[in-house]
């Protein structure tokens, strides 16, 4: 018998009743593209699933807008404290992810839910 590691951001979203059973078998990439499909969900709606490594691409693309440059390795957390490096990580304050998505949409016309950008990733 072979035992199988779950990834467990795809274990909690199977816990949640997000994803079936099933989704164990797959990468949160996968996951969170399959769900977004599933419920017709864009990056505007404030239910669409960022798997983690999407919500932090896009949560450096935002706060780019904003002037703050950061390198692809740099791990975005969230803070109700003081913003700024710490680090490899930039903690950054919600208003900053707010202020960047909109930076965002203003630039490229395209719309981001700030909302599931901010429930996506972590907190410190």
């Amino acid at each position: 018998m072979t035992d199988t590691i779950t990834d467990p951001w795809v274990q909690r979203q199977v816990a949640a009743g997000l994803v079936p059973e099933r989704a164990r078998t797959l990468d949160r990439a996968d996951v969170a593209r399959r769900y977004n499909r599933v419920h017709n969900l864009a990056p505007d709606h404030d239910d669409y699933l960022y798997s983690p490594g999407q919500a932090q691409q896009t949560a450096r693309d935002a706060l780019a807008f904003m002037g703050i440059d950061l390198t692809d390795g740099t791990r975005i957390v969230l803070t109700d404290g003081v913003a700024g490096r710490r680090g490899r990580a930039y903690v950054a304050n919600v208003g900053q992810i707010e202020a960047g998505v909109e930076e965002h949409r203003l630039v490229t016309g395209e719309t981001i839910s700030a909302d599931a950008l901010i429930q996506a990733l972590p907190w410190e």
